[in-house]
């Protein structure tokens, strides 16, 4: 277990309130909106952006994490701004 694992899983789980009433305009209950999440993958997503700032400087940060996102799902369309 690394020291990260139980801040994040609670956070997670703040998290899943908050998101419900803001998709879609509160379209899905956070029971429904959790069922749909994949988190474990989400879990080792936000590990691999912990991560970067262990392995990069201050000035090379801003740029390891864009490069980050521009690799999720829907990053080639932010990367372009549309």
């Amino acid at each position: 277990m690394n020291e990260w694992e139980d801040l994040l899983d609670a956070a997670y789980d703040a998290a899943i309130d908050p998101a419900s009433a803001e998709i879609f305009d509160g379209l899905y209950t956070p029971k429904r909106l959790q069922a749909m999440l994949e988190k474990l993958l989400i879990m080792s997503v936000t590990q691999d952006f912990l991560n970067l700032t262990y392995t990069n400087s201050q000035k090379s940060l801003p740029g390891a994490i864009d490069e980050m996102l521009s690799q999720l799902l829907g990053g080639q369309e932010w990367e372009e701004g549309k």
